[in-house]
């Protein structure tokens, strides 16, 4: 059977956006709405009017947007919470919700300078792109036309791409260490696709059983193998290129 590439899989059917328009925020609040309120009720419906997830920590984050490039229809979406530089007392939401539990006496995020440190959080994947072949359609929305099996194949480099993009955040803003809370299976999976996710928390029920996780972008860089390499810098340079034509908050 011949291999396909990459851009096969993902670039031909997937499009990897910077999502600093109001546009294109409302996509990503609704996709979070969708998944974290309806589908798995982390978070109340009455408390997201409109149809909008969104919180506090949004106006201190950069969002990525993984949109179907046939059917313009927002996939998935991540953000990356940084610490503002005029505020020494800002907590990450895992240092407010889950900070008794860190415990590592080195990647503790209070050991690391503010301003190279970022969480990532809010990742979802709209429930349509996470259906497998011959599964039954979604009471949350469903793909309007016909799709052949190449394409489908491509679904599950969805969340991939968020977690590839969201490592290009912290790149391109020079942050190094990345934090993110989530299940251990959830972490032990990743770790299986090249991610050195290090535990640094016990674990806790926040959402279900939860620890908090360390990396550095340099540790995910010599860990991965080729495809996850493709897959980062081909959505290192799409958001690159995108951010520098808009106009990028980096320093």
């Amino acid at each position: 059977m011949t291999t396909l590439s990459l851009d096969c899989y993902f670039q031909n059917y997937f499009d990897v956006l910077f999502a600093n328009t109001p546009e294109l925020l409302e996509q990503a609040h609704r996709i979070r709405y969708d998944v974290y309120c309806r589908e798995f009720h982390y978070e109340r419906e009455e408390d997201c009017p409109g149809g909008i997830e969104r919180d506090e920590y949004d106006e201190h984050s950069l969002h990525v947007l993984v949109a179907h490039k046939t059917t313009k229809i927002s996939a998935g979406c991540v953000r990356m919470v940084q610490p503002p530089a005029d505020d020494p007392d800002f907590l990450l939401p895992m240092e407010l919700h889950c900070g008794h539990t860190l415990n590592h006496p080195e990647r503790h995020p209070q050991r690391i300078p503010r301003h190279s440190l970022a969480e990532i959080s809010r990742l979802a994947v709209h429930t349509s792109f996470r259906r497998r072949l011959g599964e039954s359609e979604s009471r949350f929305g469903a793909l309007s036309y016909e799709l052949d099996q190449q394409e489908r194949r491509s679904f599950p480099m969805v969340s991939l791409a968020l977690f590839a993009g969201a490592t290009a955040l912290l790149a391109l803003a020079r942050r190094p260490h990345m934090f993110v809370m989530m299940e251990p299976r959830l972490a032990r999976r990743l770790q299986s696709l090249g991610f050195p996710f290090v535990q640094v928390g016990e674990r806790m029920d926040y959402h279900g059983v939860r620890a908090a996780y360390h990396v550095t972008v340099n540790e995910c860089l010599e860990s991965w193998g080729d495809t996850m390499l493709q897959m980062y810098h081909l959505i290192h340079t799409a958001l690159q290129e995108r951010t520098a034509q808009q106009g990028l908050p980096f320093a």
